[in-house]
């Protein structure tokens, strides 16, 4: 039986952000509820990245508002995890990090070494474990990434485009990641305007168009048959005139 997470639905509540006279995210609304992996597709400049910053709480919005269940996010709620597509580490350790997360996010320190084990063996980082962060490939940079979330079984994962520049291999391999986390009970929100990748990995797809919720359906639906005109066009590759 799956076990229902704490933390859902995610409600975001006409959800404005602007800088200066422009308006980025426009009077959004949605609700996430289900688990498994969301996907929020768009074209780039669309407003996913920015989404996923509000939803984790590093970036406040103008206006509306944005509850996991009933709680305002918080970038220091260590239940959820953000990675980026430009992650930031130290000239450390692979493992140097991974203790430094737990550290901070006040986790057990009988539970560290058992868990650092855990996540570089499942994110196939054992053999890496002393190498230093300049030393490693980009592949192997994303699945310290995923490492470092991993330590901290979040009951939520923010990813934004975390496969951008990575080679298909590599690709392949975070995916496949991605799928343990939402396997081990994590709900997965992934921002891509890689199509291919979205039908691989969703159950739910959010289609961003300039700012704003233009679809939220089931994966098979959407990829199916979009109900919405912009996506539709967006499957097809077709350019869509500016509005």
């Amino acid at each position: 039986m799956t076990q229902l997470n704490p933390h859902l639905p995610l409600r975001l509540d006409n959800l404005s952000y602007s800088i200066g006279s422009k308006t980025l995210i426009d009077n959004l609304s949605a609700e996430i509820k289900s688990a498994g992996i969301s996907i929020i597709l768009g074209h780039n400049g669309a407003g996913k990245s920015l989404l996923l910053k509000l939803m984790h709480g590093v970036l406040q919005p103008s206006a509306g508002a944005i509850y996991w269940q009933q709680q305002i996010p918080d970038s220091d709620q260590y239940w959820r995890s953000l990675v980026l597509q430009k992650p930031s580490f130290f000239e450390r350790s692979v493992r140097f990090h991974l203790e430094f997360i737990l550290g901070v996010s006040k986790t057990e320190k009988s539970q560290h070494r058992e868990r650092i084990e855990h996540a570089l063996e499942i994110c196939g980082l054992s053999e890496l474990h002393q190498r230093k962060v300049s030393s490693l490939s980009g592949g192997e940079i994303q699945r310290l990434s995923l490492a470092r979330a991993w330590v901290l079984r979040p009951k939520v994962l923010l990813l934004d485009e975390p496969t951008v520049a990575l080679d298909p291999p590599a690709v392949s391999q975070f995916e496949t990641l991605v799928k343990q986390f939402r396997d081990s009970g994590s709900k997965i929100i992934m921002t891509t305007h890689d199509i291919p990748q979205a039908q691989r990995l969703a159950d739910e797809v959010l289609f961003i168009y300039q700012g704003k919720l233009a679809e939220q359906a089931e994966a098979n639906s959407f990829f199916k048959a979009p109900t919405s005109c912009i996506a539709q066009h967006y499957l097809k590759g077709q350019l869509i005139a500016e509005t």
